[in-house]
């Protein structure tokens, strides 16, 4: 997948559940586990930096998903928000 198509498997994930995507649900898709955690992880700071998307660092150990989770608070802009 391009850094683009990860971006946007993010944001769907985020809109299947509610706004809210969690470090738990990027490390059980089958479709982002598969990919470099370092692309994957770009694109979440990616959209962390963006309007009405708001990350919380990841403080628990293990995993490699850098926020615990990402707060989408406008899930009718998030389609802007992919690239």
């Amino acid at each position: 997948m391009t850094y683009d198509q990860i971006t946007q498997r993010l944001v769907s994930l985020a809109q299947a559940n509610g706004g809210v995507l969690t470090a738990e649900h990027v490390e059980r898709d089958p479709e982002l586990a598969s990919e470099d955690p370092v692309i994957v992880s770009a694109a979440a700071r990616g959209l962390d930096g963006t309007t009405n998307v708001f990350g919380s660092p990841r403080t628990s150990e293990g995993g490699w998903f850098p926020f615990e989770e990402l707060r989408f608070t406008a899930l009718s802009n998030t389609t802007a928000l992919s690239r």
